[in-house]
């Protein structure tokens, strides 16, 4: 009778051991799925702040002069990511976070637009004119001449090559709609309320 008593007690603890492991493992069964929610949504986050980042960049202009370079490769790469970010949106905020996002998608759209435009079209039109030095004279004066008036630089740029001038202009533009259309929505800081460690469960 007493072995019998003993047998239910080491059952019972092996029971109680047994249930306990399954209330830790799901408990990091829920601590790995709020990492893995939070770095998604941190990576939803972190694609407008890539936009705003690449779009605050000075002297946007010297870049028409380049075909192959870094930075379009990267704008490309940051167009596509705040593309996916989204669509993958849909399934991680409440749905006026993920218009808010078509919103910003769509405005960034015309910045890649501007953007190609002034590379591609101006660059083609500054190489087949044979005008690249005088464009890149015009250019170091205006890096060796901070003390002057930018205003004269921008003159001579429209006066010297217009075409070059609307498209720059036409880029500048939309990026200052861009970065409008981002502050007004407050994108960061709705997306910033989900990334808080405290509201992942939400």
């Amino acid at each position: 009778k007493a072995m019998n008593i003993f047998l239910t007690f080491i059952g019972l603890g092996i029971s109680a051991a047994v249930v306990q492991c399954a209330i830790i493992q799901n408990a990091i069964q829920k601590d790995n799925i709020k990492i893995q929610l939070f770095d998604k949504r941190y990576k939803v986050y972190q694609s407008v702040l890539n936009t705003i980042t690449l779009i605050k960049r000075d002297n946007w202009d010297r870049y028409i002069l380049f075909k192959e370079n870094d930075i379009n490769q990267q704008f490309l790469s940051i167009e596509e990511e705040l593309y996916k970010s989204v669509n993958l949106s849909l399934y991680l905020f409440d749905n006026d976070i993920y218009l808010k996002l078509k919103d910003i998608n769509n405005s960034f759209d015309k910045v890649a637009k501007a953007y190609k435009k002034m590379c591609i079209a101006n660059v083609q039109s500054i190489l087949s004119e044979g005008r690249l030095s005088e464009y890149i004279l015009l250019f170091q004066y205006f890096l060796t001449s901070r003390q002057g008036d930018p205003k004269k630089y921008e003159d001579e740029l429209k006066d010297k090559f217009p075409k070059e001038y609307i498209a720059i202009m036409e880029f500048s533009k939309e990026c200052d709609v861009y970065l409008s259309v981002v502050v007004e929505s407050k994108i960061l800081a709705d997306i910033g309320k989900y990334i808080k460690v405290d509201n992942l469960d939400k």
